[in-house]
């Protein structure tokens, strides 16, 4: 018998045939085979770049503005051409099994490497080009209605024009569908395209109405405030000094379609910490700004200056492009929230730091971005660093990393191209904490959620709100003081809630913080993630129990409103 010779096709000729394909492809008027195709071309790429080019030259061959809107667009692109087999997966172990936060990726993902980005070095991204993690920035807008409109997009217009603020800048995932469950002492997350049983897809790829898209949508940034509205776009200041109740009513004057950030970011960022980094929590891999707790005198005095000396150490714990805040400090007080400790500028930006000599000694001149100039007196009047304008990760290069050192804990953090703890809590709106007490006298802590954002009160708990069952946490009712504790493990469920609190210190389990203030009754607020001063405490993760929904303070800041709602 004589052998079979079978011949492989060249690298060149599969780059021909794939050549084909597209030209195929952009002369296609029927949507279905133009997109099947460039599935296809999609599952062959090896590289965000390559999937990037890959939607901007099917979207340029398919879009015809008076046959789709940029909404059904994306619908076609998350849902028919980001398609795949795959399943990726992650177990971490129970803090009873073992207090290590690192777990192991499973299933599809074994093998795949995830090393954060900064601006200057691109880390590494196995899983940034694959269907289930691409993602895209857009400008969106919600409507009264409960649906949304797209604005802009991201490798087809401005970006400039898709961060501005002007709309909503959101970040688009594919709507996948996911299971968390646990299982012989360990945690087990899994995700993939297609349902099957115990998979459900995300609370934030669905919209009031109830329709569920191909994408999921997160705002990339905190808020901030644009034509006097809060809005979601770089370079903004945060809006902080303020509170859950006053947040809610700030975002009604968008439309009352609007309330503010949803705790389900918290959710989405600690599984995609499971799913690419397999750990539970962000802490020591994408830190976020949990150690940037900087606060000088003047070490010269100056008249009509936009400066502020400080000595050359002082300085170099600082970076350009960070906010501060300057007080008269008349009273010598080191809060931020007492007014002369910000009365010369609340929240502004360095725009430079550079060598200086004064009467030949050597000190470094901080310059910051105000309209007027002032005075600074030696050893009284005071700088502080603040939490970050929006914005400070936007040249990293990649979907996760930080500008400068991911792990340093001085600047935020940046995941799923998401910005997240920028030296202040995220105060959202969607959830309310109860406390009160069970028949043991224990104090209890309950969470309430409401799904649709045009029904957040602000400052009850209504009708619209639904009682998360199995939440419920529980404390000793001899022991009043407020505390940190620790979190062991998060919840299965859609809602970031801590299912075990006592874990030995904040470098095991989550680590992360829950804030405990025990009472017998009371409403509070959900502020999440920590501070620039919360070090071990900050993470994903964290919360406080103890603010109430009219509490207000310069580290809460608002967050923006998603898809979901």
């Amino acid at each position: 018998m004589a052998d079979t010779v079978i011949n492989f096709p060249r690298d060149t000729t599969l780059k021909q045939l794939n050549a084909i394909q597209r030209a195929a492809a952009a002369g296609c008027s029927t949507p279905g085979a133009a997109d099947l195709c460039y599935k296809h071309l999609v599952a062959c790429a090896t590289s965000k770049a390559e999937v990037d080019s890959l939607f901007v030259e099917w979207w340029k061959a398919q879009y015809d503005s008076t046959k789709y809107t940029k909404v059904q667009m994306l619908e076609r692109w998350f849902g028919n051409v980001l398609e795949d087999d795959r399943v990726h997966g992650c177990t971490v172990p129970l803090y009873a099994t073992s207090t290590s936060a690192i777990g192991e990726l499973t299933d599809d993902s074994v093998g795949l490497v995830c090393t954060p980005s900064t601006a200057s070095t691109p880390g590494r991204d196995d899983f940034a080009h694959l269907p289930q993690f691409w993602c895209l920035e857009v400008a969106a807008e919600k409507k009264e209605d409960g649906s949304h409109e797209i604005f802009y997009v991201e490798h087809i217009d401005d970006l400039d024009d898709v961060r501005s603020g002007e709309h909503l800048c959101w970040v688009l995932q594919k709507n996948t569908f996911v299971r968390e469950w646990r299982e012989n002492g360990y945690q087990h997350l899994q995700m993939k395209c297609h349902q099957t049983t115990g998979f459900k897809q995300w609370r934030e790829g669905k919209d009031r109405t109830g329709h569920v898209y191909a994408y999921m949508a997160h705002p990339k940034y905190y808020a901030g405030k644009v034509g006097g509205k809060a809005s979601c776009g770089t370079g903004l200041a945060p809006i902080n000094y303020t509170s859950h109740t006053s947040g809610v009513t700030l975002w009604r004057t968008r439309g009352t379609q609007y309330s503010g950030a949803s705790g389900a970011i918290a959710k989405f960022l600690d599984r995609m910490m499971r799913l690419k980094y397999a750990k539970k929590g962000n802490s020591g891999t994408i830190e976020g700004c949990s150690s940037y707790n900087y606060q000088y005198k003047a070490a010269v005095a100056e008249t009509g200056a936009k400066r502020f000396i400080l000595t050359t150490a002082q300085a170099a714990n600082l970076f350009v492009g960070s906010a501060i805040s300057i007080g008269t400090d008349t009273d010598g007080s080191t809060d931020r929230n007492v007014a002369d400790v910000h009365d010369i500028a609340t929240e502004v930006r360095i725009t430079a730091i550079e060598p200086v000599t004064i009467e030949e000694a050597q000190y470094s001149a901080v310059y910051v971005d105000v309209a007027e100039a002032f005075d600074t007196v030696k050893d009284q009047t005071l700088l502080s660093t603040m939490p970050y304008f929006s914005g400070w990760n936007d040249d990293v290069q990649g979907t996760d990393g930080s500008k400068y050192s991911a792990t340093s804990g001085k600047e935020p953090g940046l995941l799923q191209k998401i910005e997240f703890q920028n030296g202040s809590y995220l105060i959202i709106s969607d959830e309310i904490w109860q406390w009160g007490k069970d028949s043991n006298e224990d104090f209890t802590l309950d969470c309430y959620v409401c799904k649709d954002q045009s029904k957040v009160s602000g400052t009850a708990v209504t009708e619209d709100y639904v009682k998360q069952e199995g939440l419920t946490l529980t404390f000793p009712k001899d022991n009043t003081n407020w505390r940190w504790q620790w979190i062991e493990d998060t919840d299965c469920g859609d809602v970031e809630w801590p299912s075990g609190v006592n874990a030995s210190g904040s470098g095991v389990g989550c680590k992360a913080g829950l804030g405990v203030g025990p009472a017998a009754s009371g409403l509070r607020a959900g502020w999440l993630w920590c501070g620039l001063y919360g070090g071990g405490s900050c993470g994903v993760a964290c919360r406080r129990s103890d603010l109430s929904l009219g509490h207000a303070h310069w580290g809460g800041s608002l967050g923006a409103d998603g898809l979901n709602g």
